[in-house]
């Protein structure tokens, strides 16, 4: 009886289904390679020993013939951010129908994290890069290498190198804004943002300005907020010095959770104190009964423009740099008011 011994069992090989099939390893190639005049009789018995040692293949060697890896990578910043998951999902689905895999790497807004996944991405010829950037000092070495579209937010070193697909930020912004001071009439507004450093944060603020200063109203700003926690601390210092009722635009779930737990700390009621809205997928916010009032970015669209891009990107390495936008749509929800509450919701204690 042949000792087995712990630990992980060797991959098949190419000679392993040849000896099992009891064939010579070029006519496993053959039949691998989908290659005609192989006999069916020969076919069947490989197929067979290629079930029987559930082999899946060798990518380098197929990529080497191929000279393509079948691999997409995609960085975002923070997979706990439910636009980026949906995102992600968008952009799995339709790769789905042309079979590459999908690589995914998580930034956590980070240009170091970003640096070791487009290393990685690189090592591995992925086919094409799809980047939600955060700064990597190597992107444009990437760009350079590997088609590339740039999706959601964009850095100076790229900004006018690389394919691009950017949403509507500072319109979005305006139009939330503006909707608090000109249907509901509010006198304050504030602006609880993430980070500047972030393009379209910056778009959102400028959204936000635009609205402040056509209402000709004094801004209420507290910025640079990485995490929840931080938001809620810079919102609950900023809305100590307001008075009910007041608005509220947050630059993302992040920040529109960080806001709600601000609210709760003081003690205010949604929406009849404060009156909220923000830019992105608040997923969460469902458990809760909140229907956010919202800017949605289309996420579907973004994946279809962005495979697009790279699809004409691969096969034309030489076309100009395009930028393409889609539109924020904005959707009414409870925390303005919008849709009625039975009563004005006071939010319990806000895990953030």
């Amino acid at each position: 009886m042949t000792e087995t011994r712990p630990g992980l069992r060797r991959p098949a090989r190419l000679v392993d289904i040849a000896e099992l099939a009891g064939v010579s390893t070029k006519s496993v190639s053959r039949v691998l390679n989908e290659e005609a005049y192989v006999a069916p009789a020969m076919r069947d018995r490989v197929l067979a020993a290629v079930k029987e040692l559930s082999y899946v293949g060798d990518a380098a060697a197929t990529g080497l013939r191929t000279r393509r890896s079948g691999l997409i990578g995609l960085i975002i910043p923070d997979v706990r951010n439910g636009y980026f998951a949906l995102l992600t999902r968008a952009i799995e689905e339709r790769l789905a129908s042309t079979s590459p895999t999908l690589l995914l790497g998580d930034s956590d807004e980070e240009a170091i994290q970003e640096e070791r996944y487009l290393r990685t991405f690189r090592q591995q010829h992925v086919d094409g890069l799809i980047v939600l950037p955060s700064g990597a000092a190597s992107l444009p070495d990437a760009v350079s290498e590997i088609p590339t579209v740039i999706v959601d937010r964009t850095v100076p070193s790229v900004r006018k190198i690389a394919d691009h697909v950017l949403a509507g930020n500072r319109r979005a912004a305006e139009r939330l804004v503006g909707h608090l001071v000109k249907h509901h009439g509010l006198s304050q507004v504030a602006l609880v943002a993430g980070r500047t450093t972030v393009s379209n944060v910056r778009d959102r603020r400028s959204g936000y300005n635009r609205a402040i200063s056509a209402g000709g109203l004094d801004p209420y700003i507290t910025v640079g907020h990485a995490t929840p926690d931080d938001a809620a601390a810079g919102a609950f210092e900023l809305f100590r010095t307001m008075t009910p009722p007041f608005g509220v635009f947050a630059t993302n779930n992040r920040m529109f959770w960080g806001a709600m737990a601000a609210i709760a700390r003081l003690g205010l009621h949604v929406p009849r104190d404060v009156l909220v809205t923000t830019i992105d997928s608040i997923g969460e916010a469902t458990v809760t009964g909140l229907k956010p009032t919202q800017g949605v970015i289309p996420v579907q669209s973004v994946a279809a423009k962005a495979m697009r891009l790279l699809a004409e990107r691969a096969d034309d390495p030489t076309l100009p740099p395009r930028h393409e936008s889609v539109d924020i749509d904005i959707e009414y929800g409870t925390t303005c008011g919008c849709i009625p509450l039975t009563t004005p919701l006071m939010m319990g204690p806000v895990s953030v």
